[in-house]
């Protein structure tokens, strides 16, 4: 049986990942590069992909006899394009060296516990650990780690670890709407802070 979707995961140096029916109801496919009928450039994420359905030896699906819809949805084609000499900053990447120095600076003038940057990292280190698990347990078909504990690690400000660990491992990058309570968090853990900030003399006296 023939099936079309596209390409939500891609791990390059690795050769695989995998596809989402343009049907939501059906689950994921993998895809190994050496399933293409003809080798070519390599893939893209959000590629379209037309493809043959099979149960592997573990009972997942599995994409064979892969061909592209469109030619121009490859890394060759998209190396191509003539792109821009300086790529901008992500908005959260800029708010992540703000929020960094302004933790940093406050703990510094004594604005802040000396402890706080220390339990900050302490949980973005458990957050990022905790993305990589998620990871490797769906890559394995094992028990995930649940979206409620990765919302709950941002909320207390692990939130700059979850975004490098989003991007790094391109794990929960275009499910919706985990991305929408992501956010949130970051938003809500800032607040939480501004509180916490403004408090501080009263529960220091």
């Amino acid at each position: 049986m023939r099936d079309q979707g596209r390409l939500v995961e891609w791990f390059d140096d690795q050769g695989y990942g995998f596809i989402q029916p343009n049907d939501l109801s059906k689950p994921r496919v993998f895809l190994h590069i050496s399933d293409f009928t003809h080798r070519g450039p390599r893939p893209i994420l959000g590629c379209a992909l037309d493809y043959a359905v099979m149960a592997d030896e573990r009972g997942r699906f599995r994409a064979k006899q892969v061909v592209y819809l469109k030619a121009n949805q490859t890394r060759k084609a998209a190396e191509s394009k003539k792109q821009p000499s300086g790529q901008p900053l992500h908005p959260i990447v800029i708010i992540v060296v703000i929020y960094a120095l302004f933790l940093v600076l406050a703990a510094g003038l004594n604005a802040v516990p000396s402890w706080l940057p220390l339990y900050v990292l302490l949980v973005n280190a458990i957050c990022y650990w905790q993305y990589m698990q998620d990871k490797a347990a769906a890559q394995q078909n094992q028990r995930r780690v649940p979206e409620k504990t990765l919302h709950l690690l941002s909320l207390l400000g692990g939130w700059p670890a979850a975004w490098f660990a989003q991007q790094k491992l391109r794990h929960k990058t275009q499910k919706q709407p985990f991305r929408q309570i992501y956010f949130a968090t970051i938003v809500l853990n800032i607040i939480l802070l501004c509180i916490f900030i403004a408090l501080l003399p009263k529960i220091m006296h």
